[in-house]
């Protein structure tokens, strides 16, 4: 071999070892202080691509059986209420078989209908308020509005105010009188009440035109214009607070069309709103003379004050008035007033529960959803909602009712407590599979700790000869300086 001082061949090969062994050296420190075998793509790729894509599929399943675990527990929370409901409706037969036999006395009647009613408020009731997670289990949108059977489209109720003398004109409006003395026209103005218009027609010009002793005032909600002579001869207005149209005149006395006292309430009567919100119940009870308008005023005031939610209102819509709020939360109303008839709830929607449990692999809802039909849930939905036990009629055709809604209700718990199952196997088939991925993960990506350490060992070993042999390539080629001593 010949001597050379230009290039030290063996100690670039010992330096070039000494390089790989540490790399192998630093590479199993790392394996053993992650605990996996591929910590980057250099490592191993294709293991690399297939563990994380096992890994993607195992957080995919354990996401999903904590969805199937949510799903089961808004059923069961579902079916926990129907229970309830079942036990209700079993008191509700068993009043409904009392009511069905002759011989008790229209008290017993009014008494056995009383709790039946309150039964089926507390059917909707349950209906209305069973949430899980801040959403409502029966329904999509819960009933939140009351409507009354009272009214129709042909006949109309009301909801205007009460017309006073204080009542607003309607701002540009003519109202137009034609007396003993001629006609007389009156166009209201901005900030202008009934009192305006009532002096207007009383002094002056308007009086002249009517008539010696002109009169005019409010009785019983609406204008009466009068003289001494009782010869006014007409009266048209296009005021919608006055009726919008021709007085109505008899007797020489003009009367103003308008009905505005809205529905006039039974006095006595109570009107109960809960508002499971709020916690609140407000409970009306009807003056003499009271109408729609008062009821409404006393649940503004009742909003404010923080009984009822914000929004909650009595408005009329094709002759029914219809109790609700802005919020969609919960209430129940009930009413004995004849005039509003029975508050019926909104039977509402059906809420379609589904689960996802998927794992990225399939596609499609077959294989990727469970999903379970919830019903409504109310009086109405029921179809209970127009029954009663006021007679022995009417009670034969509730036990009846009563009856096919147990099995409604039978039916939907035992389609909850298939998917309850459904779910349970398809939660513990995942159970089963993120084992089996994550087992196969380990094998995969995972150091095998014994054998990263023997490799540690040898590589320590490796880096102590290979210095060793770097510092005597080096030292080799010093005995060169010898020959030219």
């Amino acid at each position: 071999m010949a001597l050379s001082i230009l290039n030290n061949i063996s100690s670039m090969t010992a330096e070039n070892a000494l390089s790989n062994t540490q790399a192998s050296l630093q590479k199993t420190l790392t394996q053993l202080s992650t605990g996996l075998k591929i910590n980057s793509g250099s490592d191993d790729a294709a293991g690399l691509s297939i563990a994380q894509g096992m890994t993607a599929n195992i957080a995919a399943l354990t996401q999903s059986q904590q969805n199937a675990s949510n799903g089961i527990g808004m059923l069961q929370t579902a079916d926990g209420a129907l229970s309830q409901v079942n036990t209700l409706l079993n008191r509700a037969v068993t009043l409904a078989t009392e009511g069905s036999t002759t011989g008790i006395t229209s008290t017993q009647s009014a008494a056995l209908d009383t709790e039946f009613q309150s039964i089926l408020n507390e059917v909707t009731q349950i209906g209305q308020t069973t949430d899980f997670n801040g959403a409502n289990v029966f329904s999509n949108n819960a009933p939140t509005t009351f409507t009354s059977t009272q009214g129709s489209t042909a006949n109309p109720l009301s909801m205007s105010a009460k017309l006073t003398t204080g009542s607003n004109l309607t701002v540009g409006s003519t109202t137009t009188v034609q007396g003993s003395g001629g006609s007389f026209s009156y166009t209201a103005k901005a900030g202008d009440t009934v009192a305006n218009l009532i002096t207007a027609l009383t002094t002056g010009a308007g009086a002249a035109a009517i008539g010696a002793g002109a009169g005019a005032s409010v009785a019983s909600g609406q204008l009466v214009i009068t003289n001494t002579a009782n010869n006014v001869t007409s009266a048209t207005t296009n005021d919608v607070q006055l009726g919008g149209a021709a007085f109505g005149v008899s007797g020489g006395a003009a009367t103003s069309t308008n009905s505005l006292t809205g529905p006039v309430l039974t006095a006595g009567s109570i009107t109960t709103i809960q508002d499971s919100t709020t916690g609140g119940t407000f409970t009306f009870k009807a003056a003499a003379g009271d109408s729609l308008t008062d009821l409404n005023n006393a649940i503004g005031d009742a909003v404010k004050a923080g009984t009822l939610s914000a929004g909650t209102a009595a408005t009329i819509s094709s002759g029914q008035v219809s109790i609700s709020n802005t919020g969609l939360t919960g209430i129940n109303v009930t009413s004995n007033d004849a005039a509003l008839g029975s508050m019926n709830a909104a039977a509402g929607t059906d809420n379609t529960s589904t689960v996802y449990i998927g794992d990225g692999t399939t596609s499609g809802a077959a294989n990727t959803q469970i999903s379970t039909k919830v019903d409504a849930l109310s009086a109405t939905s029921l179809k209970l909602n127009n029954d009663n036990l006021n007679s022995t009629k009417s009670a034969q055709t509730a036990l009846a009712d009563v009856t096919a809604a147990i099995n409604q209700v039978s039916a939907q718990r035992g389609v909850i407590g298939a998917s309850v199952n459904r779910l349970t196997a398809a939660s513990s088939n995942m159970s089963n599979e993120v084992t089996n991925l994550t087992s196969a993960a380990n094998s995969i990506q995972n150091a095998d700790i014994g054998k990263t350490v023997a490799n540690m060992t040898q590589y320590n070993v490796l880096q102590s000869t290979g210095m060793a042999a770097l510092q005597q390539s080096n030292q080799a080629q010093q005995a060169v300086l010898k020959l030219v001593q």
